[in-house]
């Protein structure tokens, strides 16, 4: 497994593809700007409410935190997204030929191929979710923990590793669509199929690993929160306990905010260097593949996209 991990080649990818790091790390530094504008507005309009009546100011309360999740999901899927796309490319390309092409940024470099391969981002972005719904698939068929263990406490317990494991797919599936760009192959939608019945063929150690790189990419969420939401947070507390709680806030979706440009960045290459290795010499095999069609309709439709291509 130590092998597989590859977590010196994912410092060097990581290390080689700061640039477009960076970029990533101040895009998210301005989306916690913004989501602290928006904290302050929600709390300030709670506080008029509160005078006329408390409930109204926790009804805003409740719904403005409730909306800052799919606030998060808009932004990820129309700017995050497309910075996350083209660091995978770029960290595809730098593993399997070594170079960019020279006089581009990697930013651009990494959108261009994702526009020039699938047209838009947002196409991707269904192939991205299509091939996550094959990998569930094919987790919770091979592999649950849950079915056989007596006990209700034991069996929810079970649960919750299962669902950490499902979660943990979302490496393998980036490690899939950066085969489909490195491969060079024509039809992405082709090469996605073959990548994912690749990953079938070899899933046990991947799916290791990815879990183990998972949880390796919550070390620079704790790292924040020990070197600054908590000495803050004890220090405002002395002031005003309910600063000291939205500052705590603040600084936790900070910290989080961190942890999916640098935590998860690091999970992303050292996964894609190890499916790269697991997969060396392999071809699809015709078995698997007619396992997964039985298995997963999100394995159908993308197929169906291959031949409407």
């Amino acid at each position: 497994m130590r092998k597989s991990l590859q977590l010196g080649t994912a410092l060097q990818l990581v290390w080689q593809t700061t640039p477009i790091l960076l970029v990533q790390l101040g895009v998210y530094l301005v989306f916690w700007i913004a989501t602290l504008i928006y904290l302050a507005a929600v709390i300030g309009l709670a506080v008029l409410l509160n005078a006329i009546h408390g409930l109204l100011a926790l009804i805003v309360v409740i719904v403005g935190l409730g909306a800052m999740s799919p606030i998060y999901n808009l932004a990820y899927r129309y700017v995050f997204y497309v910075i996350k796309a083209a660091h995978l490319v770029v960290m595809g390309e730098l593993l399997t030929h070594g170079q960019l092409p020279a006089g581009q940024s990697q930013l651009a470099w990494g959108k261009q191929q994702v526009q020039e391969r699938f047209g838009d981002v947002s196409v991707m972005f269904v192939a991205d979710t299509l091939v996550k719904g094959v990998l569930c698939s094919f987790t919770s068929t091979v592999y649950s923990i849950a079915s056989w263990i007596p006990g209700n406490e034991m069996r929810q317990l079970a649960n919750v590793a299962n669902r950490v494991i499902r979660y943990a797919t979302t490496y393998i599936d980036e490690a899939i669509l950066a085969r489909a760009f490195w491969q060079r192959d024509p039809n992405l939608w082709k090469s996605a199929k073959d990548g994912i019945i690749l990953y079938a063929m070899v899933w046990k150690p991947l799916l290791i690993n990815a879990v183990a790189l998972m949880l390796l990419s919550y070390v620079p969420f704790v790292v924040v929160m020990v070197l600054i939401a908590a000495p803050v947070g004890l220090v405002l507390s002395a002031v005003s306990t309910p600063v000291a709680a939205w500052s705590v806030l603040a600084l936790l979706v900070l910290a989080y905010l961190i942890k999916v440009a640098v935590g998860e960045s690091f999970a992303m290459a050292a996964i894609i260097a190890a499916y790269h290795r697991e997969i060396q010499g392999l071809q699809p095999d015709p078995a698997i593949e007619q396992r997964l069609d039985s298995i997963s309709a999100d394995f159908r439709k993308l197929k169906e996209r291959i031949t409407a291509t």
